[in-house]
């Protein structure tokens, strides 16, 4: 709001960082609003198998939210 660069927040926005249309991911943002998306980085298999999972629940509220916009 003040105008800063380079600040880097967590946002759920429209990404290509997983399969899914919308993630939660940092964002660096800038005096244009999100300027960069960034990638998730290194997991490990607890954090990978977590992630998966959450992507199956995540997916069915993903398509229930763009059903609701596009009535």
């Amino acid at each position: 709001m003040r105008g800063d660069a380079g600040i880097v927040e967590c946002s759920y926005v429209a990404s290509e960082v997983t399969e899914l249309p919308f993630f939660a991911s940092k964002v660096r943002l800038g005096r244009g609003g999100a300027e960069e998306i960034l990638p998730l980085g290194p997991l490990n298999d607890f954090e990978r198998a977590g992630l998966e999972k959450a992507k199956k629940e995540l997916s069915e509220s993903i398509e229930k939210g763009v059903s609701f916009m596009n009535k």
